[in-house]
């Protein structure tokens, strides 16, 4: 069950690796959870802050990753191997 699970979270990481971003995609998913950051700390209750914060901190993560996130800012090339072929990590 686990190793089905690892498969299918591997497929889906390898299918956004490999397609084209949307414009603005990742800036989108970073001023989502920038908004999101700022209403946690108005939130009426402690739970809701942290419901908040929580996602906004997964979006933030979303927002860095892939190869127009943080990659693509910093200019740094993607993980191949020695026959040019992308490298998911696993474990």
């Amino acid at each position: 069950m686990v190793d089905s699970i690892r498969k299918a979270l591997n497929d889906v990481i390898a299918y956004d690796d490999e397609r084209p971003s949307a414009p603005f995609e990742h800036c989108v998913v970073a001023l989502a959870a920038f908004g999101l950051l700022a209403t946690a700390l108005t939130a009426p209750s402690r739970g809701q802050a942290v419901g908040r914060a929580v996602l906004a901190g997964a979006l933030l993560l979303r927002s860095a990753s892939g190869q127009d996130g943080l990659r693509k800012w910093a200019q740094a090339p993607r993980p191949t191997d020695a026959a040019g072929q992308l490298v998911i990590a696993s474990s």
